[in-house]
């Protein structure tokens, strides 16, 4: 029942999960921050302050003296395919295909690269996004530690390919594409360094094509959710009734009072649940053990979902029916579990209500 954060912002923590990133998605912004302010601070901040860049090498170098990998796996394939490589103190094995002719990349520098991700048997399981180049603050980990380490020391232009053991990857942990403990290989081309300028249009540029898709893409999803209501309402031939933005209610029992407005504070009981009938929330105790809860809340003020706070507007007091709506006036293209409420991205939601009271709250 509660209204998502911007769906957008949502978005975009959820748009690279298996990416060489490191999973941020558990840190949640409150408001409407945009990523370009978040990189352009995180910039300013490392231009004026030296000692930023100096506490990030002496992260790198904690990190090489405390992370003891195991190389056998990966020592193995090496010998299995009869592949020469050269080896890191690191423990990380690599080998040269092309030798760069620019400068070579030091902590804090913007990198863009171009990259495929493998695992040992060749399945690709990242590569740079649509041929895109891929760009990250080396040293800063934004990126696994096998390429905070090893991307120091080769030339731009450079193109390589990294046998990296899995402490130096994703461990023990892994992701929804990697097994854990999986030694990893990476095949790099080291494509430049931007400027700051560049880093600020490139991160310009980069949203307003993920904003771009996204707005696109739920477009697309509003057409088709809302012709699966359609389809739906016929099926079982309810009279309902249509709102301009595609929300689709009926009234099953008239109310007495006027209809609810912005401001009133409106109590109700709920099913939740999705087309197929399955309930994802509700306000009844189904086992009987204790009574049904009622879910009171000031309409207007954006504590519930957009689409049910619009159909919420045909309702009164004692009234009963259904509300359907359309993905993106509900959780959008964000999936939401909290433990206990479990919904999909883009997925219509029914709610079959009751209103058991309206008040007018005093201005």
């Amino acid at each position: 029942m509660i209204s998502p954060l911007n769906d957008y912002l949502k978005h975009l923590s959820w748009r690279k999960k298996n990416s060489m990133t490191y999973n941020f998605e558990k840190t949640k912004f409150i408001g409407c921050i945009s990523i370009f302010l978040f990189f352009w601070a995180t910039k300013i901040f490392a231009e004026k302050n030296t000692l930023f860049y100096d506490k990030s090498k002496s992260k790198i170098e904690n990190r090489k003296s405390k992370i003891e990998p195991d190389t056998s796996d990966v020592e193995t394939f090496l010998q299995k395919n009869n592949i020469k490589t050269q080896e890191s103190k690191e423990g990380i094995f690599y080998t040269i295909e092309k030798e760069g002719m620019g400068e070579i990349p030091k902590a804090g520098d913007y990198l863009k690269i171009n990259y495929t991700g493998k695992l040992l048997d060749g399945k690709t399981f990242d590569k740079s996004e649509n041929g895109e180049l891929f760009v990250f603050q080396l040293g800063y980990r934004q990126v696994l530690p096998c390429w905070d380490l090893m991307l120091t020391h080769f030339k731009i232009g450079t193109k390589l390919t990294l046998f990296v053991p899995s402490e130096l990857a994703y461990g023990k942990s892994g992701t929804e594409n990697i097994p854990p403990d999986a030694p990893l290989i990476f095949e790099i081309e080291i494509a430049g360094i931007l400027s700051p300028t560049e880093y600020d249009s490139y991160m310009r540029s980069l949203e307003n094509k993920e904003r771009q898709i996204f707005e696109k893409n739920i477009a697309e999803q509003y057409i088709k959710d809302k012709q699966i209501i359609n389809d739906y309402v016929m099926s079982k031939k309810l009279k309902a009734q249509r709102t301009p933005s595609g929300v689709n209610f009926y009234i099953s029992k008239i109310g007495k009072g006027e209809n609810i407005r912005n401001g009133n504070s409106v109590s109700l009981q709920y099913d939740g649940m999705f087309l197929n009938g399955k309930i994802f929330d509700s306000t009844k105790n189904r086992a009987g053990d204790a009574p049904d809860r009622v879910f009171t809340f000031t309409v207007g003020e954006g504590k519930i979902i957009a689409g049910l706070e619009e159909a919420l507007t045909h309702f009164n007091k004692g009234s009963e029916g259904f509300i359907i709506i359309p993905s993106k006036l509900a959780y959008g293209a964000t999936p939401l579990d909290d433990g206990k409420i479990i919904i999909p991205a883009h997925s219509i939601l029914m709610f079959k209500l009751q209103i058991v009271d309206v008040m007018v709250n005093d201005k």
